[in-house]
């Protein structure tokens, strides 16, 4: 029986809660056809043949550090649970966000700085102390649907009123989230184990700084398939052309996601399909003065 709670212990009460409403929405949705239908398309999606190698090689990518890290003296399994929620909620999330269309040279720098806030710190105050199961499952609903009812009148110009209505509401709940986490963190910190509690702060910042390699891997091979991708149908149809032709550029961008981008927006018009080689070896240089200049 001591077992099965020091179990049930790894978990907070708020992430319980969340398991919890995560089943009873899961089971609604799977109880109506619709829904069921939606959702098992949503998930043949998200492990699609492109998105199950991203799931795959970050999976992997963080199974390395992390087997890496369970090496050093101070680790402790309870470190798992922490590294598992953030690759669901975090890193996984990155990674898909790499290979989207939108992502650009600035990618890499929005995610650290959005990332490495002063908030969190706070973040991490309101995860680790947290209320009773019965008070946690009763704030995920409630916040939840305030959450959905400001985003809505937020895009509507006649619902103006309640979305700063609904503003004020967040920022009274965030006061008294504030309050109430504070108060319980000040009769249970003496509790808490100094070491742990700072390694489970570190590993979302850590892992983030080292994932980022990866992430900058997998959106600059997007966006050489990309530009392959707009090129094919303007290259000629022997192999032997497009690999040279294939050579020649990635020779001149390397590893810039920006020589990349730049590329496919001033320079992958210009291809046409009867194009000859010394043709195209002059928009390459062409493309390289470009680059020359915007370096000065």
């Amino acid at each position: 029986m001591s077992n099965l709670m020091n179990y049930l212990n790894i978990l907070s009460t708020r992430e319980w809660a969340t398991i919890i409403w995560l089943l009873i929405l899961l089971m609604y949705i799977l109880k109506n056809k619709k829904t069921k239908d939606a959702f098992l398309n949503v998930i043949k999606i998200l492990f699609g043949k492109k998105l199950i190698k991203i799931w795959l090689i970050t999976s992997l990518y963080v199974i390395i550090i992390t087997f890496l890290f369970s090496k050093i003296e101070i680790w402790d399994n309870l470190y798992i649970k922490d590294i598992i929620i953030w690759f669901i909620t975090s890193g996984i999330i990155f990674c898909f966000n790499a290979a989207s269309k939108e992502a650009d040279e600035q990618y890499i720098w929005k995610v650290l700085k959005d990332n490495l806030k002063f908030t969190i710190v706070i973040e991490y105050i309101y995860s680790t102390f947290t209320f009773k199961l019965w008070v946690e499952l009763l704030i995920i609903p409630v916040i939840t649907l305030l959450a959905m009812v400001d985003a809505y009148s937020e895009r509507k110009e006649e619902y103006y009123i309640v979305h700063k209505f609904m503003q004020g509401v967040f920022a009274i709940i965030s006061i008294w989230f504030f309050y109430e986490t504070f108060k319980i963190g000040l009769q249970e910190y003496k509790e808490l184990n100094i070491l742990n509690t700072f390694v489970s702060f570190m590993i979302p910042i850590v892992y983030l700084i080292l994932i980022l390699p990866l992430e900058y891997i997998i959106e600059l091979y997007c966006k050489y398939e990309i530009l392959f991708i707009r090129l094919f149908f303007k290259n000629s149809k022997d192999k032997k052309v497009n690999r040279y032709r294939k050579f020649l550029i990635i020779k001149e961008c390397g590893l810039s996601v920006h020589n990349v981008i730049l590329f496919r927006k001033n320079y992958c018009s210009k291809v046409y399909i009867k194009m000859t080689n010394d043709e195209f070896k002059s928009l390459i240089n062409d493309f390289n003065k470009e680059k020359k200049k915007m370096t000065r």
